[in-house]
């Protein structure tokens, strides 16, 4: 886990250092705040693995790792023909779209991201 953990804190970094570098040099907003976004959402994902996966024994971790040392080890379990992923980025775009064409449409949109999100957490169990 921890050169996941590095990978995602060092580009972390990196996003913030381009939005800063961004907004003075363009003083566009909405791309300082799309580059923001993708740090906070790295952030987000650091933080899970230090909170929720610290224990977790990845075989890319250890220094003396062959590929043949990967062999039969649980990742995790995932549903390979679930509809949700799609409901999901539909209900994301429907928010988006709201934010541009009607603050109903992302008010149905998140909903939607919580009702997917609800079904997700019953899938996975």
């Amino acid at each position: 886990m921890t050169i996941g953990l590095r990978l995602f804190l060092s580009s972390m970094t990196f996003a913030i250092a381009i939005a800063i570098a961004y907004w003075f040099i363009a003083h566009e907003i909405a791309g300082t705040f799309l580059l923001g976004f993708m740090a906070f959402a790295l952030s987000v994902i650091a933080g899970y693995m230090i909170v929720a996966e610290r224990e977790a024994d990845v075989w890319g971790d250890q220094g003396s790792a062959n590929q043949s040392d990967a062999a039969g080890q649980i990742v995790g379990t995932y549903s390979i023909r679930s509809p949700l992923p799609i409901w999901a980025a539909l209900a994301i775009s429907l928010i988006l779209l709201g934010l541009i064409v009607s603050p109903t449409m992302a008010v149905l949109g998140l909903l939607a991201v919580l009702a997917v999100s609800a079904l997700f957490i019953v899938q996975s169990r």
